[in-house]
C-alpha cells in the first residue's frame, strides 16, 4: 500500500492534535504549531498527489494511441456496416425513426473519429480521405432530412 502525502499530512495533524490535548499547552504555543502546520501542508499541496508517469510509460502510451492502418480500416468497416443498418431501418415500412436517428448520431461520431485518425496518420491515401468526406456529406444530408421532417411514420 502506498502512503500519499495527503495521508501523511492528515496523520501528522492528528498526532499534533493528540499531543496538544494531552499536554495542556498554552494558547500561544498552539497558535505557533497551527501556523507551522499550515506552512507544511501548503508545501505538501504543491507536490503532485497522483501517480508519477515515467518517460518510457508516456512514450509507450503515445505510441499506442497512434492509429494504425488496420485500426482505421476496422473503423471504416464498422462505419459502413452502420450505414447498411441505417438504410434498412429507414427503408422499412415500419422502421423505428428514433433508432435510425440514434444510429445516425453514432455514424457522425464514427466519421469524426476516422477523420481525426486520418489527420494523425497522413499518407494513407487520398481515396480513403475522399470517401470519408463523402460519408460525412451523406450523414449531414440525412440529418438535415430528419430535421426537415422527410421521414415520417
Amino acid at each position: 500500500m502506498k502512503i500519499t502525502s495527503d495521508q501523511l499530512a492528515a496523520l501528522q495533524l492528528q498526532q499534533k492534535n493528540a499531543a496538544r490535548n494531552a499536554s495542556g499547552e498554552g494558547f500561544a504555543q498552539a497558535l505557533a504549531q497551527e501556523l507551522q502546520s499550515d506552512s507544511v501542508t501548503a508545501g505538501t499541496a504543491a507536490t503532485p498527489t497522483g501517480p508519477v508517469v515515467r518517460l518510457d510509460q508516456a512514450l509507450q502510451a503515445a505510441m499506442l494511441t497512434q492509429p494504425t492502418e488496420q485500426t482505421i480500416m476496422d473503423k471504416m468497416s464498422s462505419l459502413l456496416s452502420k450505414w447498411e443498418n441505417y438504410s434498412q431501418i429507414i427503408g422499412a415500412a415500419d422502421g423505428d425513426l428514433r433508432e435510425g436517428y440514434n444510429l445516425l448520431a453514432d455514424i457522425r461520431q464514427d466519421i469524426r473519429d476516422v477523420k481525426s485518425d486520418l489527420a494523425r496518420k497522413p499518407g494513407l491515401g487520398q481515396n480513403l480521405e475522399s470517401m470519408v468526406e463523402e460519408l460525412d456529406i451523406l450523414a449531414t444530408t440525412e440529418e438535415f432530412k430528419f430535421n426537415r421532417g422527410d421521414y415520417l411514420n
